[in-house]
């Protein structure tokens, strides 16, 4: 049979043909199997924390899922779980300004004195002990009269497994920084450097010198800020599929995937120097020999009001 010849060219459409419907059909189920991959990963991370109310209309929540608020606030939270009680180490407030685009973290010192519901006047990170993810977001609503609308928690190992899962961050360590206690032992040279997870947990750690508390959580916003970034990075993205399982294991929230995926895809643009951070102010002090930071209330409504609800409050 002549190469040109009229059977073999409808020979060669016939394949082509096939070739292409076949191909399509293997394409479909490829990345239907990869959505119900990606699913089964997400469940792992997926958990709803706050139970639903008798009389909350659960389509309406339904449809709240579907996009992302114009405003929305995440409660970041680093949890101390080396003991049987775990209490919240860190404590942020992501909010992102979807009709803006600013990007603000908001640290909330840990021994910021708050009312705890049952509890009475307490350590803001005692929240977490008391009644975990629930109590901990009603404490913070309350405290800043606003609304939490998801949640992200790591404790120490998720960190760390986080951090090494992106193959190390690279900081500027400000000084040098030592402490030996007993469950703890850090030890960080001054400089530019590659920080692994355990030496990042060493740095966002350390408050052993004249700042305290209110130096590491300097540093933690600085870091969180690099984390990000390193998240979002074009060469993580890529590895995205073999990221995944492994955070799954690290990380909780009640962000739903397609919740996920499109609060990445906005922050995927966003550079290091337009995120801003702030800490909430308060003067530290003791009661009873106990030591807590007594909150600044006026000053906190003012920058709840500017850089959380983006209202200008005509404060000078």
């Amino acid at each position: 049979m002549e190469k040109g010849s009229p059977r073999a060219r409808k020979r060669k459409k016939s394949f082509w043909k096939n070739f292409l419907l076949y191909g399509g059909i293997i394409l479909v189920f490829l990345l239907v199997a990869a959505g119900f991959w990606l699913n089964s990963i997400w469940g792992q991370v997926y958990e709803t924390a706050m139970p639903l109310e008798e009389n909350e209309d659960i389509s309406l929540l339904e449809g709240e899922h579907e996009s992302l608020p114009e405003i929305m606030n995440v409660l970041i939270m680093g949890l101390d779980s080396r003991d049987q009680v775990s209490r919240a180490d860190t404590i942020m407030l992501l909010t992102l300004n979807n009709k803006t685009g600013s990007i603000n973290i908001i640290s909330i010192p840990r021994d910021m004195r708050v009312h705890i519901p049952g509890h009475g006047l307490d350590k803001i990170n005692h929240a977490y002990a008391y009644g975990e993810v629930p109590l901990s977001q009603r404490v913070v609503e309350d405290f800043l009269d606003i609304r939490i609308d998801h949640y992200i928690t790591t404790d120490f190992d998720g960190f760390i497994n986080i951090v090494d899962t992106l193959g190390g961050i690279e900081l500027e360590v400000e000084k040098r920084m030592t402490y030996k206690g007993i469950d703890v032992d850090i030890d960080l040279q001054p400089g530019y450097q590659h920080l692994d997870g355990e030496k990042a947990l060493e740095y966002v750690r350390w408050r052993k010198d004249a700042e305290a508390d209110l130096g590491r959580v300097k540093r933690q916003q600085k870091f969180l800020k690099t984390l990000l970034q390193e998240i979002i990075a074009y060469k993580n993205i890529l590895k995205f599929p073999r990221l995944l399982p492994q955070l799954a294991g690290s990380i909780k929230t009640d962000l739903e995937l397609n919740q996920a995926l499109k609060l990445a895809n906005s922050l995927k643009n966003v550079e290091i120097e337009e995120i801003n951070t702030f800490t909430l102010p308060g003067e530290p002090g003791e009661v009873a020999g106990v030591s807590y930071i007594f909150p600044e209330n006026e000053e906190i409504r003012s920058l709840v009001d500017l850089h959380v609800k983006g209202v200008v409050t005509g404060r000078s």
